[in-house]
Formats: C-alpha cells, sequence, structure tokens
C-alpha cells in the first residue's frame, strides 16, 4: 500500500506508546525523521537518508546542526515552534549537499510527547520538491513571456469554448488599450450572440473545430458612426475550444481605399486630360497610352501594348525629317527628364504628321530604380503655325508683305557691324513716295493702300534677291543694297525711280501719276551706328524732295542743307525727355481790340521750353523737329491739358468767365482725327466752358489738310469752341479756301501789317481781307503790332483786334497764379 505524503503524517501518533513507533519511522515510505529536545536524531526513514545524501552516515544520537548545517536557521525556527505545542510549516528552502548539489525541500515539524505527555521533540516531514520548483520556474517564465508578448500585442484574442459557447478574452494591448478598444471587443463579442451574425460565426468556429485547420475572414464593426474593420484568424486548440484573433486592418483599408480612389483618379485623370500621356517599361516597351495618346498616335493601347516606344511614338526633326530616338534612350539608360525641340513632329501611324511639345521623365519604384518612364505630349500644330505666323507679321508689314521698320533696322544694324569688321561696302536707299497723299485724299485711304502694294510690285521685280526692301511706315521704303558701290546703287536707285516716275497709277476713273524721292548712303567701315546711318538716310531723302521731288540724293557730309537737317535730331532727345520731366512752360499775350473796348478779352497761350540750363527755348527752334518726328500730337495736347489745368487753379474768376483763350494745333494733330474726343474728355475732367477756347491754326495747315481741317472745325464749333486761321494771305489761294473754312477770326500775316503805314499794296491787302471777313461775319486780328502808327492805321481800316509787342510782350500763364 503507498501512502502520500499528508497520509503518512495524519498516521504520527502525538506521543510515543508503541515501540513499533520507532519501526514505523525507519520504514516509512517518505522522508521523515524523530527528533529529542536537543534535536538530535532518534531515528530516520531510509527515503530522508537518501534524499539528504546520508546513506554513508547515521545521524542517530547526532545533533542536526551537525548532519545538516546549511538548514540550521529554519530547523531552530520549527523547533521553537514544537517546543511551545505548536505544527509550523516552512516555505520552499534550498538545502546544499556536501557534495555541493542543490535542492529544494519543504519542512513540516509536529511536537511528540512522552509517556508524561511531556513534549519530548519533533517530528519531522520533508519533501523534495527540486523538480515542482523547476517546472513552477519555468510555467512563470512561460506566464512572464506570455504576458510580454500579450502586452505589445494589439490584436483582440480571444478563447472561445464551442461546446458551452463561452468566451474568455485574453488581456492582450488592445483590450486594456483604452475604452474604444473594450468597445470594439465589446462588439465583436456581442456578434457571437447576435440573432443576425451569431449563426455564422459559431460556423465559422465549428469550420475550424471540425477540419483542425485555421479559418480566416473579415468582419467589421461600428464605433462613433464609423466602421471599423478586422480580418480574423480562428485557429483550434483542443477537441471543443479555439483561439480567435482579430486585427484592426481599419487603417489598412482607409489606405487601400485612398489608393483605389487615387487609382481611380489617375485613371479618370488621364482619361480626360487634354495632354496625351504614355508609360512603357524599363525597357522601353509600350505599358498605356491614355485616349489623346491614342488619338495622335493613331495606336490603341491594346495594340500598341508590348511594341516598343519608338514603333509607336515615332519623332521627326520637322526641318531635316531625320528621326529622333536618341532623345527618349537619355530617359531610360541616363535617368534624365528631357524635354522636346521646338522642331519636333509626330508621325502618326497613318503617316499624318503633328507638331508637338513633350516632356519624358523617368518612373521609379521605392527603392529608387527605374522601372519605365512616361511621355507627356500635346499637338501645337496650331499654335506653332500661330507663332510663325506671328513671327512674319513682327518683322513684316501687313499691307505690303515687305519687311517692316524693325526687322530692317535690324539686318541694317547687322550689316553695319559686318561693314565694320570685314571693311565691305553697302548702300542704304530711303525712298518717300511724291504725291502720294494727293491719291489718299482724292480716292480714300482703299486706293492709297492699293497703290503701296503696286509700287511694292514694282520695285521687287527690280531689286535684287540678295538685297533687303522695307516699308518704313506710309509712303515711306528703304533699301539696303549688300556689297555694292556708290556707283551701282546710283544706277539701282535711278531705275526704281524712272520705273515709278513712268507708272500711271488708276482707280476707278482717276489716273494719277506719281514719283519718288531717293535718298542714297553708303555703309562701310567708318559708318558709326544704325542712328546715325539712318539719320542720314532720312535727311538725304529730305533734301531730295526739297530739290523738286522725284531726285536723287547722295549722302554729303559736308553740304549745309543736310547737316541742318540732321540738326533737328538731337531735339528728338531733348523733347523727348522735356515731356518726360515736364520742363514745358504756357505764356500768353494780350489781343487787344483796336476800337471797341466792350469786345471780349482775347489771349493767346504760347508755348516754351525750359532746357537742361533753365533758359527759355522759343518754339521756332524746336516746332519744325517737333512736326518732322510726329511729337506735334503728344506736344498739343500736353498744352489743352496743362491750360485747361491752371485755367481751373487760377483764371476762373468772375472778371475772366468772358475771357477767350487761343491754343495753336499743328497740322499732325488734326490729321490724327482723335482730337475731338480727347478734348470732350478734358472739358470733362476740368471746370472751364468751351465757349472760353479758341482753336487756331495756320492757313498753310489747314490748306495742305483742308478735309480734315473742315471736319475738325465743324466738330469743334459744335461743343462750343471758337476757331481762328492764322498767317492769313501767305498761301496763293487764300480767298479761295476762306469760303470753305467756317471760321470766327482772322489772323492777318504780319508780313502784310508791318509795312502798313508805308506800303499803300500792304495797306489795300489788309483793307479787303478786312471788308470781305466782316462780310463772311469774321473777326479780324492784326500780328505784328509794334508800335502806335501801325495800331492808328488799323483803327482806320476798322480791324477788331491787334497783337503785337506794340499791344502787350508775353509773359508767363504762371502770373495770373500769383
Amino acid at each position: 500500500m503507498k501512502y502520500s505524503f499528508d497520509h503518512l503524517k495524519q498516521l504520527i501518533p502525538t506521543s510515543i506508546i508503541e515501540p513499533e513507533f520507532f519501526t514505523f519511522i525507519t520504514q516509512a515510505p517518505i522522508a521523515i525523521a524523530l527528533f529529542d529536545r536537543q534535536m538530535r536524531y532518534l531515528a530516520a526513514s531510509s527515503c530522508w537518508l537518501k534524499e539528504y545524501h546520508l546513506e554513508d552516515k547515521n545521524p542517530i544520537g547526532y545533533l542536526q546542526e551537525q548532519i545538516l548545517p546549511s538548514l540550521s536557521q529554519l530547523w531552530h525556527q520549527g523547533y521553537q515552534s514544537c517546543l511551545v505545542g505548536m505544527n509550523f510549516q516552512s516555505a520552499a528552502e534550498r538545502l546544499i549537499h556536501d557534495d555541493g548539489s542543490e535542492d529544494w525541500i519543504k519542512c513540516f515539524f509536529q511536537p511528540w510527547y512522552n509517556s508524561q505527555h511531556q513534549i519530548a521533540g519533533a517530528v519531522v516531514f520533508t519533501e523534495v520538491i527540486t523538480e515542482k520548483k523547476f517546472l513552477q520556474a519555468q510555467l512563470k517564465a512561460s506566464e512572464t513571456k506570455n504576458q510580454a508578448i500579450l502586452k505589445v500585442i494589439t490584436d483582440i484574442v480571444l478563447i472561445i469554448d464551442y461546446k458551452k459557447q463561452q468566451i474568455k478574452i485574453i488581456p492582450t494591448n488592445q483590450a486594456s488599450f483604452s475604452q474604444k478598444r473594450v468597445n470594439l471587443i465589446n462588439q465583436t463579442i456581442s456578434k457571437f450572440y447576435s440573432k443576425t451574425t451569431s449563426k455564422k460565426f459559431w460556423q465559422l468556429v465549428n469550420q475550424a473545430l471540425t477540419t483542425r485547420k485555421n479559418v480566416s475572414f473579415e468582419y467589421s464593426v461600428s464605433e462613433e458612426e464609423t466602421q471599423q474593420c478586422f480580418t480574423a484568424n480562428i485557429s483550434p486548440l483542443s477537441k471543443d475550444t479555439v483561439i480567435w484573433v482579430a486585427r484592426d486592418i481599419s487603417s489598412l483599408k482607409q489606405i487601400e481605399q485612398a489608393l483605389s480612389l487615387e487609382q481611380e483618379l489617375a485613371r479618370v485623370t488621364l482619361q480626360s486630360i487634354a495632354d496625351a500621356v504614355i508609360t512603357t517599361d524599363a525597357n522601353g516597351k509600350v505599358n498605356n497610352l491614355n485616349p489623346m495618346a491614342e488619338q495622335l498616335t493613331g495606336w490603341t493601347e491594346e495594340e500598341a501594348y508590348g511594341l516598343n516606344i519608338t514603333e509607336v511614338f515615332q519623332l521627326v526633326d520637322e526641318k531635316t525629317k531625320k528621326p529622333l530616338t536618341k532623345t527618349l534612350e537619355l530617359v531610360l539608360k541616363q535617368e534624365q527628364t528631357v524635354c522636346l525641340s521646338t522642331d519636333t513632329v509626330l508621325i502618326t501611324r497613318d503617316g499624318s504628321e503633328y507638331a508637338i511639345e513633350d516632356s519624358a521623365a523617368p518612373i521609379y519604384n521605392y527603392q529608387g530604380d527605374v522601372i519605365g518612364m512616361v511621355i507627356i505630349f500635346h499637338d501645337v500644330t496650331g499654335s506653332r503655325q500661330l507663332t510663325r505666323q506671328l513671327s512674319w507679321q513682327a518683322r513684316h508689314d501687313p499691307l505690303t508683305g515687305l519687311y517692316n521698320r524693325l526687322e530692317f533696322e535690324r539686318q541694317a544694324q547687322q550689316t553695319i557691324i559686318a561693314a565694320q569688321q570685314e571693311d565691305s561696302h553697302h548702300i542704304l536707299c530711303y525712298l518717300d513716295l511724291d504725291q502720294f497723299k494727293l491719291v489718299n485724299d482724292t480716292c480714300g485711304h482703299a486706293a492709297g493702300d492699293e497703290l503701296l502694294r503696286q509700287v511694292t510690285n514694282l520695285m521687287q521685280r527690280r531689286v535684287r534677291t540678295t538685297d533687303v526692301l522695307a516699308r518704313l511706315g506710309g509712303d515711306e521704303f528703304a533699301l539696303l543694297l549688300y556689297h555694292c558701290s556708290l556707283t551701282e546703287g546710283e544706277k539701282i536707285a535711278n531705275t526704281l525711280r524712272e520705273l515709278i516716275k513712268n507708272f500711271r497709277f488708276t482707280w476707278q476713273k482717276n489716273s494719277f501719276t506719281i514719283g519718288v524721292s531717293i535718298g542714297l548712303v553708303t555703309i562701310d567701315r567708318n559708318s558709326t551706328n544704325l542712328n546715325q546711318v539712318l539719320s542720314a538716310a532720312d535727311a538725304t531723302c529730305y533734301a531730295a524732295k526739297q530739290k523738286g521731288r522725284n531726285c536723287i540724293q547722295v549722302y554729303a557730309p559736308e553740304e549745309c542743307n543736310l547737316s541742318q537737317q540732321q540738326g533737328d535730331l538731337p531735339w528728338i532727345n531733348r523733347l523727348n525727355q522735356a515731356l518726360a520731366e515736364n520742363r514745358f512752360c504756357l505764356y500768353w499775350q494780350n489781343i487787344a481790340p483796336v476800337s471797341d473796348r466792350s469786345q471780349r478779352k482775347h489771349y493767346e497761350i504760347l508755348l516754351r521750353l525750359i532746357d537742361e540750363t533753365g533758359a527759355i527755348i522759343l518754339p521756332g527752334a524746336f516746332i519744325p523737329a517737333a512736326e518732322r518726328y510726329n511729337l506735334m500730337p503728344t506736344i498739343d495736347r500736353w498744352v489743352i491739358n496743362t491750360f485747361f489745368k491752371l485755367y481751373e487753379q487760377c483764371c476762373q474768376k468772375e472778371s475772366n468767365s468772358d475771357n477767350i483763350y487761343t491754343i495753336n494745333l499743328s497740322a499732325t494733330t488734326i490729321n490724327q482725327g482723335e482730337l475731338c474726343q480727347f478734348l470732350k474728355e478734358q472739358f470733362s475732367l476740368y471746370t472751364i466752358s468751351p465757349n472760353n477756347i479758341c482753336f487756331e491754326i495756320t492757313e498753310t495747315t489747314a490748306i495742305a489738310n483742308l478735309t480734315q481741317a473742315t471736319q475738325l472745325i465743324q466738330e469743334l464749333k459744335q461743343l462750343g469752341c471758337y476757331f481762328a486761321l492764322d498767317d492769313f494771305g501767305s498761301g496763293i489761294s487764300s480767298l479761295t479756301y476762306l469760303k470753305n473754312l467756317p471760321v470766327d477770326y482772322l489772323k492777318i500775316d504780319g508780313s502784310f501789317i508791318k509795312n502798313i503805314t508805308n506800303d499803300p499794296i500792304d495797306r489795300a491787302t489788309v483793307e479787303a481781307f478786312n471788308r470781305i471777313s466782316h462780310v463772311m461775319k469774321i473777326k479780324t486780328i492784326a500780328e505784328f503790332v509794334e508800335n502806335e502808327d501801325i495800331l492808328a492805321s488799323l483803327k482806320e481800316l476798322e480791324i477788331d483786334y491787334a497783337q503785337g509787342y506794340g499791344i502787350a510782350k508775353p509773359i508767363p500763364l504762371s502770373f495770373a497764379c500769383t
């Protein structure tokens, strides 16, 4: 019969009654020993001797501390308990044997009594628990390891008993992470018991138990109005239990959805964008074409897939038609992003051509390796044609098709540089048509345009193919004769002059003979710059026109008249600078009534220039240059705007409200046709009445621009302004034209006035002008009234107004503001 440790302890009597007790101790199947009060061995079982390695020793009669000194402290504590009649059970203690080996033991002390019922000693039971201790240590280590693993696991782990329909939660980090995670676990578990989902879940558990294989699936639960997605894995543990591991894949699902959305967006974008897109693999084989790429190349994506990119995307140089294959090779071989040249053409599958612009770039994977390339291109056939057209228009005159001034000046500049560097010789001809204005005014602009086109055709037939013929503007042309001597240049110029002279232009029922004035300038190593050459050519042409028109003039710097023409040129810069720096100023001069002092007061507004030193320059010094180089419209507008502004500041007193202020207008301003609109804007800006303003043009200007002058006078009078005709009598047909000009004032030319007291013819002429004017309801103003004698004669002739130094000198208009 085998006895357990606890059963044998119950068999030991509390006192020694029978001698057989000693026999029981020695033969007990467990480690047991009997000790007296001094802790001296009285008896010990063979198991005791074995477990304490005492087989070769006889401990009977020896003290315990002599036999097992390493347990002296434990035994002392247990023995003290026994001596006072108490049982004692020790914790696990380490026992070190004589050979150095170790064991773990557990001891139980129980007092025993003699026949006199006195405590005689102790019965000690021991149990070696070394193996148990080892297993406990392993278990604890395993538990610690599992706890560490569970601590970092973010999955939901459940132990499910299929038979009992019970679920146990394993406390992973997921379970203890937050209340939100706890809610997710509760919702997961609730699915096992939900009427709608429990059947499916328990079927999955049963499947894992039946097949003894893992079962995987996905499910979702709701959390704060959002769907949380999980992937679950069910693995069998035993006959009736499984382990359920669920991982939150919501973030992964969101990434997958975002990726799917991005892919769809990219697909839709590629399908929709106006650019064509082709992608290839690392070997240059086509992967994808979007619809626009299919349209431009003529290949469908299915047909092009796997073909070499050079077969689908055939590029050639637009000018040379040579294939452009190396460009795309750079993308894959040298990993470069490249752009095509501006002259690239795509040859489609059917041989059609598209002008394209594109860029190609390598495609990299996440490791930085090239896995293909993407080519983005678009059709620029229309824009390239438009660019060429605009480029042509920027360099050509649209009316005649000749080079324009800008392009001519560029080529002339290159010719000057070449002449300086190569010591070459060239000729520049400046041509100005004669009588062109007559055709324009008589038959209209359409006739003038046609005349220019026909003259262009005439000249193009006679110039060399190497030469440059250009229209500079209006009726002015220029001809650049490359590598040409002056003698040869004169011959060519004379040929053109004769050709144009003998040409008759017919428009409707009108026939015209025109001419051309030509100025020749040499371009050689002595030519300094473009401005000098063009100025010389312009001045030379002007001199040819002054000689009687239809003439040729060769530039000679020593000739005075040419130098004088060139003298106008510095004024251009000075006038432009004066306008920019506001260095013009206004004067006024009184125009006094001769007899009737009740007449309205008159003042003429005069222009002066303040030069760089502060000196006052009279208009006679700069007006010719301003007229010649078309600056007068700008100057006239400056005068009008400045006077209106000063009038508002200084002159609009009640005493001045009835005054008339006369402002001069140039011929170029009259011909522009925009003055009336400008004046309307100025009258709206400033508090000045049109009834206070009189505009003045010279008789020569009016006759030379009769149609425009008549129209302008009528428009200004409709605004309420007055009009005066200046220098009357200087023209040969004054009285004839006077009937057609609805002016209010006639200013008799000073050449008749200054000798009126000595020359009876001048007096008679002035008298005639005055009478005719009064018949036409026109008031007269005499200029150059320098003394009282002249004024007395004017009174006798009943002239209305007088102007001159004998009446009043011009004074700065700014004095009116002081």
